[in-house]
């Protein structure tokens, strides 16, 4: 069960899956066409988020500006 930690509306929104303990980042893309760039967050991202939980925001931004960089990460 997906269990919503943090949201943005129409930026991002964390979810933490209880299932597989894996954090899922899900990022509003685009400037002409609106799409989602949505990934499981890596070691180093989750340990960063735990540590400080303000860098989601960082990640997201990042993502945003660079979306092309995690679609080898994408998931469903």
């Amino acid at each position: 069960m997906l269990t919503k930690i943090e949201e943005d509306p129409w930026f991002y929104t964390l979810e933490h899956d209880d299932e597989t303990d894996d954090y899922i980042l899900d990022v509003c893309c685009g400037t002409v066409a609106i799409y989602a760039v949505r990934f499981k967050l890596s070691n180093d991202e989750r340990d960063e988020y735990l540590k400080d939980p303000s860098s989601v925001r960082t990640l997201a931004n990042r993502v945003y500006s660079y979306p092309s960089d995690y679609f080898d990460r994408r998931i469903n």
